[in-house]
């Protein structure tokens, strides 16, 4: 099976779980581009959060005390490397790769635009900005941190901002979290949970074959899922008539009838 035939079959897999969802109404095509538009402007000021710094702070917390471990779990996936087949990690490095999964995404949406579906038009736009956002944000972190790959065998403490060096994070797992992360907000059944083995199969992979630390893959899952989780809650919230507004000194929310 080639790779189109692969994410032809995840599409179908995908388009399956909208079949006993209908929530048709009244389609809005320019929603997406105001979506989008509110999404640039409002992700600034949530930064500037309370909650947002915390859990930022977490977040950062947890990845710099796994770091301690990165070289201990990285000689557990090599292991995993050792006893699983070549063409199995192939398939999950496919999975998290930039320029394959943002066509499949597009395609999707453009697929659902088709339908009467708008929940399901909904969440798949959500999935392909997802992408875009979280690839934007991930490559950036890229250039700042300048993290050596484990391949490089400089160790996992080597860090030299802006030189080139792009192992931190994770630019598959940003990638396959972004992507899966709408479809488990908006279709949270045992389906769409099966997604989540993609994210984590393409982690162990880009570990097992020295890509990654683990800590890089956990960066990359975090900033994929988090994008994914805010723009769906937030879409969701603008689809049933809320308008939320954060901001560092003020929290407002209208409710439109």
């Amino acid at each position: 099976m080639n790779l189109i035939s692969k994410w032809w079959l995840l599409a179908c897999f995908i388009g399956f779980i909208s079949v006993n969802s209908a929530h048709a109404q009244q389609s809005d095509p320019l929603r997406f581009f105001h979506w989008m538009v509110g999404d640039v402007v409002a992700m600034p000021q949530s930064a500037l959060s309370l909650r947002a710094g915390i859990t930022l702070g977490v977040a950062v917390t947890g990845i710099l005390a796994v770091s301690h471990y990165d070289r201990s779990l990285s000689d557990h996936a090599q292991s995993f490397a050792n006893s699983s087949p070549s063409s199995v990690r192939r398939v999950f490095h496919e999975i998290g790769n930039e320029r394959i999964i943002r066509p499949m995404a597009v395609i999707l949406f453009v697929g659902a635009l088709t339908s009467r579906n708008t929940y399901f038009q909904d969440a798949a736009f959500t999935s392909m900005e997802s992408i875009f956002l979280a690839n934007i944000f991930t490559n950036s972190m890229k250039l700042v941190v300048g993290r050596s790959r484990p391949n490089t065998d400089v160790g996992p403490r080597v860090v030299h901002p802006f030189s080139g060096h792009r192992s931190f994070p994770s630019g598959h797992a940003t990638t396959v979290f972004a992507f899966t992360t709408p479809w488990l907000i908006y279709y949270p059944n045992l389906a769409t949970g099966t997604l989540f083995v993609l994210g984590v199969g393409t982690a162990i992979a880009r570990m097992a074959d020295k890509h990654h630390w683990f800590s890089d893959v956990l960066g990359g899952a975090l900033i994929g899922f988090g994008t994914g989780y805010i723009l769906s809650r937030r879409h969701m919230d603008l689809r049933r008539g809320v308008n939320l507004n954060i901001s560092a000194n003020q929290f407002s929310v209208t409710w439109t009838i």
